[in-house]
């Protein structure tokens, strides 16, 4: 495992642990030693990854009826 593949894992965890703990994110920087802005990057960098992972975001698309194609306002 490279260096970067170890430290994006040790943040899925740390991001796991700051979710399940229930605190504000300045008591849970206080108690783990970082700082609130290395938390929010790498909220921001593993939601960026995880988005990836499921695959490509497509818009929803829903079918329209028009009750009369003829009928202009």
């Amino acid at each position: 495992m490279t260096t970067k593949e170890q430290r994006r894992k040790d943040w899925s965890t740390r991001i796991e642990d700051y979710r399940a703990s229930h605190l504000s994110m300045a008591a849970w920087c206080d108690a783990h030693q970082v700082t609130k802005e290395q938390l929010k990057y790498w909220l921001r960098k593993l939601k960026v990854v995880h988005s990836e992972a499921d695959g490509p975001i497509s818009p929803s698309w829903y079918p329209l009826k028009v009750s009369n194609p003829n009928y202009y306002p």
